[in-house]
């Protein structure tokens, strides 16, 4: 028992993202969302990747509300002074 795997691990790319495959994955869901279903996206897009791939970098990287690159100097001490009252758990 357990559940079914999520993609065909034998037909399924691993490694870094080529840039040409961050644009399809962008623009895909900047023209009809995610929908809800990230099993099914990579092959509506035509990608060779795992829907949980595809979920985290655009989770973690490819979301243009991320903010790529360092703090500023207020963000520094916010983080700072937070990390001194309440430490490293979330």
């Amino acid at each position: 028992m357990g559940r079914a795997p999520c993609c065909d691990k034998a037909n399924v790319k691993k490694g870094p993202w080529s840039p040409e495959e961050d644009t399809k994955l962008k623009s895909f869901i900047d023209q009809h969302g995610t929908g809800g279903n990230w099993i099914a996206l990579p092959h509506k897009i035509g990608l060779k990747r795992c829907g949980k791939s595809c979920r985290l970098r655009w989770l973690n990287y490819l979301r243009p509300n991320l903010k790529h690159g360092g703090f500023s100097e207020e963000e520094d001490d916010t983080i700072c002074r937070l990390y001194s009252r309440i430490g490293s758990r979330f």
